[in-house]
């Protein structure tokens, strides 16, 4: 059988063609999508996954599952970095701005600091009339050997430290919301505030067991 001579008509056609060579980039890229493709295989053969055809829909099955459990580890390991960052972040500020409302350092036992709310209630100042309240009662545990004073501790370590005195622990968290509501809060206290201050640390001494005095409740009578 004889075959037609087209040579002439393919160099015709390769004349007309013109090659353009692929970008560099292009080329690069094909050869790092290779790569990863091999690495994607190894991965699965050391998983002992069986990689089938192309067309087989149970493979495809299998590498999807693969991903999306992938996936879906990495995204709960960042959610939970980024909530940890978050709680390390605001456990630290809380501590700043706790170390501002509470003073470290100050020759007032709880009756010094019950006199000296008492003196700013006298000018009005009740914002530091409340906080000198909640330093009285700080110091009040101290004195009644409940828990020693100190100003890095947590108000946290107080509630553990009243658990047991389910009443006094109450007021104690009263009297804490209230005081850090009017110390860091945007609004101005008032004359009730302060009212409402002494009252949950006057529930606080009635609670302890032997306490030294009933220093707050003569103060209220004095009012």
């Amino acid at each position: 059988m004889e075959f037609r001579n087209i040579s002439h008509e393919i160099a015709e056609i390769a004349k007309e063609y013109d090659y353009q060579q692929p970008p560099d980039l292009l080329v690069k890229l094909q050869d790092l999508i290779g790569y990863l493709l091999r690495l994607l295989r190894d991965f699965l053969s050391y998983l002992k996954i069986p990689q089938l055809g192309g067309s087989d829909s149970r493979g495809v099955a299998n590498l999807l599952q693969v991903l999306v459990i992938t996936a879906g580890v990495v995204a709960v390991v960042m959610i939970l970095l980024l909530v940890a960052s978050r709680l390390r972040t605001l456990q630290a500020q809380r501590k700043l701005a706790l170390g501002s409302m509470v003073v470290a350092e100050s020759p007032l036992d709880s009756k010094g600091w019950l006199a000296l709310a008492e003196e700013l209630r006298g000018k009005s100042s009740y914002k530091e009339a409340c906080r000198a309240v909640y330093m009285s009662i700080l110091h009040l545990l101290d004195e009644g050997k409940i828990m020693a004073f100190s100003a890095t501790k947590t108000n946290y370590e107080y509630f553990y430290a009243l658990k047991r005195l389910t009443k006094v622990a109450q007021s104690f968290r009263s009297l804490v919301d209230l005081v850090e509501q009017i110390w860091f809060g945007d609004r101005e206290a008032t004359a009730e505030d302060y009212n409402q201050c002494l009252k949950h640390a006057r529930s606080m001494e009635e609670g302890l067991p032997e306490a030294p005095t009933k220093q707050l409740a003569e103060t209220a009578d004095r009012r």
